[in-house]
């Protein structure tokens, strides 16, 4: 199993090396075969050839085999040897009729993996005219056979047709690793700029690397820095990167040392540049870059670059590879900037929550409260007895304290009430709102045996509170019915006061906002009657999704 996992490591985004390999074992494949079966003169005439080729092949496999910088440059050059190769050994031992003609498939697809689609088209083409030139000049000779010519003709066409098709779709179908590897690395409570530079450089198995954003249309100044077991945030003092060119995704691959550096135009083409004219060196020293990777992140609210250094066997292929680690790292920032907005809507949702909750409770009940002692002053002037009152006034802030401890609790807990003993805290409720309020207020009950979930009754009892509150203060109201049924999936309350009542304005009633929010936030209907002598306010409210 190691075995092949460093045999996997040793070609893992490296074509340029599956390529030079390929090339000298098709050397080594022809000169074998054409040891055998054919003529001294025919062997005599390739064997030296061949021989070259193959040493060749060997020596550029060993000079670019560490060397991304050579495997690049010379790329264009030993792509045309290959053609002209093969061209010449499809011709050379029985002509027309010569069993290599399959060895054109090695340029091809070399052009569709180093290169793109336009590469391959035009080694294809080339590599088409050769054939067809050569099949020309042997039309003459003896023993010559059009049909199957032109067969072989016909097959190199449709592989350059598949081949094309493969470098045109190649680019959307990358993927050098799954999804799932980076989703699952996603924490709550971690550094994004640490998580998302981490996981690049494990998946390139770099050494050092440095992550540095900035909100989009402004430069890229705040970032991480790894280098081995240590990181530490920090602020770039101006740009790494010099603009090259308007596209996004941009990746480079550099050498600081050598002064030069590598990429890819949106073409497919490399384009070599002094390193000076990428990168702003000073600003490079001081991360302490040597040779690595540098690749462009854009998301929807931040840009900036990924940079990976000392890392192990650095190909062409990186460039590319970049590319998907930039798209992944950036998936990871958008992540958490999603999670981060998530918590903040959670918590002003939970603000607004205990907004309300403390509006229709202790602010109602204070409002109540004041309405009381008011009564026992204009009593205490009188001359009356008050201490009753008091007394009485004294045994609804206890209870209203043991109210607010049960409500605490409440949240704490997920459980359901069944809808009897619903009924039975509204009526306790209504008992105390009553005497808070110096009204009577009722409730009756009706409808299905279904259990209500904790939160839907919390907030049936701030709704409660909030109407008996609005009845007497602005209504004057001394008598309030209240309703509960269960049907059709909802919970309906219905809250009808004797008050004054108000005429319509704009055709309806104001409703209270108080009331509407927290029905809103239920997901409920509320709609409010008024007229002079009565108001009934009928609220209903979902059973699922009670929590919300």
């Amino acid at each position: 199993m190691q075995q092949l996992t460093a045999l996997r490591t040793l070609f893992k985004f490296h074509s340029g090396r599956v390529i030079s390999l390929g090339r000298l074992m098709l050397a080594i494949t022809l000169f074998v075969v054409m040891m055998f079966g054919r003529t001294r003169a025919e062997l005599t005439q390739n064997y030296p050839f061949l021989v070259a080729y193959a040493v060749g092949g060997a020596l550029f496999a060993a000079i670019t085999w560490k060397n991304w910088w050579l495997d690049a440059r010379l790329a264009t050059f030993t792509h045309g040897i290959d053609m002209a190769v093969f061209t010449a050994i499809a011709f050379s031992a029985t002509g027309w009729s010569s069993p290599f003609t399959l060895f054109f498939i090695l340029p091809l697809l070399s052009a569709a993996v180093r290169w793109s689609w336009r590469e391959t088209a035009l080694t294809a083409t080339v590599l088409i005219i050769l054939f067809m030139v050569g099949g020309l000049l042997l039309s003459g000779t003896e023993g010559f056979e059009p049909q199957r010519f032109v067969l072989r003709g016909a097959n190199l066409f449709i592989l350059t047709l598949l081949l094309i098709w493969f470098g045109v779709h190649q680019r959307f179908a990358r993927a050098f690793f799954r999804i799932e590897e980076w989703e699952s690395v996603i924490r709550e409570g971690e550094n994004p700029l640490a998580r998302s530079l981490s996981f690049a450089m494990r998946a390139s198995r770099a050494a050092s690397g440095a992550l540095i954003v900035g909100p989009v249309g402004e430069e890229a100044c705040d970032g991480f820095l790894m280098a081995g077991d240590s990181g530490r945030n920090f602020t770039a003092a101006r740009a790494l990167v010099r603009p090259l060119h308007e596209e996004e995704g941009t990746a480079l691959l550099f050498d600081l040392a050598a002064g030069r550096a590598l990429t890819r135009l949106p073409e497919g083409h490399f384009q070599f540049l002094k390193a000076a004219e990428a990168i702003d060196l000073d600003e490079a020293h001081h991360l302490g870059l040597t040779t690595g990777l540098l690749v462009e992140i854009s998301t929807g609210t931040h840009g900036g670059w990924l940079v990976l250094w000392d890392v192990p066997d650095l190909s062409t292929d990186y460039l590319d590879f970049g590319r998907e680690l930039a798209l992944a790292a950036g998936a990871l920032l958008e992540r958490y900037a999603l999670l981060e907005a998530i918590e903040a809507g959670a918590a002003v949702r939970t603000r607004l929550s205990l907004a309300r909750d403390v509006h229709d409770s202790i602010v109602q009940f204070l409002a109540g409260a004041a309405f009381r002692i008011e009564a026992i002053k204009r009593s205490a002037q009188s001359g009356a007895a008050v201490e009753a009152d008091l007394d009485e006034l004294k045994r609804l802030f206890v209870e209203e304290q043991g109210e607010i401890r049960g409500f605490v609790m409440a949240l704490r807990q997920h459980r359901h009430l069944e809808l009897a003993e619903a009924v039975a805290e509204l009526r306790v409720l209504a008992a105390r709102l009553g005497d808070q309020w110096s009204i009577d207020c009722h409730v009756s009950a009706e409808g299905e045996e279904v259990p209500i979930p904790i939160r839907l009754q919390l907030d049936l009892q701030q709704l409660l509170r909030e109407a008996v509150a609005n009845a007497v203060r602005h209504g004057g109201a001394d008598r309030i019915d209240v309703g509960l049924s269960v049907a059709d999936g909802e919970v309906r309350l219905s809250v009808a006061d004797n008050g004054a009542g108000f005429a319509p304005g704009n055709g309806a009633p104001a409703e209270p906002w108080s009331l509407k929010e927290r029905v809103e936030r239920a997901h409920g209907s509320l709609r409010l009657d008024s007229a002079p002598g009565s108001t009934n306010v009928l609220i209903s409210l979902p059973l699922r999704g009670a929590a919300a």
